[in-house]
């Protein structure tokens, strides 16, 4: 009986406090960007993507940083920028109000995922971190693509947790492209399409199903390679750019600038250079470089939360946000080896794209996305290790070994 009464007065809560969360991350990013925020939308890569959407409606050319056409960045936040801005009529505030809106609707997949892993409070709890963490508000004033991907991130982990309790072709086909969605976003998820590939080959249940997912991405990726080889002469999956990230984070501590006389006089591209640099480091100074490209990184990548200044908020929310933050770092710390331990599709997907982020250049900027992963995590352990003690909540609860994610 206890159980029967529990299930639904859990609904009628969620179906209370999510729309309150979501209303509280629209307010929050309303304020932050059209009231107390100080900070220009277009510093730093948004001017670069804002004039790449420029070119796209003035001159039907997609180039980023240059008036030639290029591939130096993936299209999803620029597609995303095109669509607003072109019916818009290059109106900003558009755009704006378009991350804002994807900013808070960014609850919604969150709370969805984490309910389907664990239950109501928990989903609440994830839906309420996405709603009032500094950064997820930061970055809503600024284009670029954070927001964006964040968002598609959350829908990613939802749409493959669909997969997994439901599977069929409608859903392997969803998952597949949510995937490229958010690879052609930010190209730190590629790693989990190979993650997806070995989930799939290891489970017999799902085995028959890779397949019809990789034809869903290879179809999702198509145009974007089609247009690199038709219009560049190249073959470029991703994007032309990454050398660039991946020279600048190749030196230790950035205690040595790129030595680009030295890469002109061996005729090498920036991604062929800061390979030798990073092999040449790694047989020369073995420690040094292992220290960075490990712990040295990561501390550079989550040391402080991504904002430009803490003028922007007011100060007692900031102590808070700090204080989330580094709480949140803390508790994946454990929550992460149990969850490897338990062979979880989040925490391994988690551990590539932190691997694969890590050869490139450490910012704060680049941890951001990371700790929406590292909430879901903190909140799916905690669900595991309390329904040992409590079994009751394990049985009110959709999962089970056969739809673990």
């Amino acid at each position: 009986m206890y159980t029967q009464l529990l299930l639904p007065r859990s609904k009628v809560l969620a179906a209370f406090w999510l729309p309150a969360i979501f209303f509280l991350a629209l307010g929050l990013r309303f304020l932050y960007v059209f009231v107390l925020g100080s900070q220009n939308p277009l510093e730093g890569d948004a001017s670069g993507y804002f004039s790449t959407v420029q070119q796209m409606i003035e001159r039907n050319v997609y180039a980023y940083g240059q008036s030639e056409p290029n591939a130096r960045v993936t299209p999803g936040f620029p597609l995303f920028a095109y669509i607003i801005l072109s019916t818009f009529s290059m109106r900003l505030d558009a755009l704006l109000w378009a991350q804002i809106i994807v900013g808070a609707a960014t609850v919604l997949p969150a709370y969805a995922y984490i309910r389907a892993i664990t239950n109501h409070g928990w989903g609440l709890l994830a839906g309420l971190f996405v709603a009032i963490y500094p950064p997820f508000i930061y970055g809503t004033g600024i284009l670029i693509t954070e927001t964006l991907f964040i968002f598609f991130l959350a829908c990613f982990f939802l749409s493959w947790q669909w997969m997994v309790e439901r599977t069929h072709l409608t859903t392997v086909s969803l998952s597949g492209f949510t995937l490229t969605l958010t690879i052609l976003t930010r190209p730190t998820m590629f790693p989990v399409l190979a993650v997806a590939f070995i989930y799939f080959a290891w489970n017999a249940r799902m085995r028959r199903w890779l397949l019809p997912y990789l034809i869903v991405t290879a179809c999702c990726f198509l145009p974007w390679v089609l247009r690199n080889a038709l219009v560049l002469g190249e073959f470029t999956l991703l994007a032309s750019d990454s050398g660039n990230a991946l020279l600048a984070g190749a030196y230790p501590y950035f205690r040595e600038d790129v030595n680009y006389r030295e890469m002109a006089s061996l005729g090498l591209s920036q991604t062929a250079y800061g390979i030798r640099v990073i092999v040449n480091g790694f047989i020369e100074r073995p420690l040094e470089f292992l220290g960075w490209f490990s712990f040295g990184k990561l501390y550079y990548t989550f040391r402080s939360m991504w904002v430009s200044s803490t003028l922007n908020f007011p100060q007692f929310y900031m102590y808070a946000g700090v204080l989330l933050h580094y709480l949140t770092l803390l508790l994946s710390l454990f929550a992460l080896p149990l969850l490897i331990w338990r062979r979880s599709f989040l925490a391994v997907s988690f551990t590539a794209m932190l691997m694969f982020q890590l050869m490139f250049i450490p910012t704060v900027r680049y941890g951001a996305p990371f700790m929406l992963l590292m909430t879901f995590m903190v909140c799916q352990a905690a669900f595991l290790v309390n329904s040992r003690y409590n079994p009751k909540i394990l049985s009110n609860n959709r999962f089970s070994p056969s739809t673990k994610p």
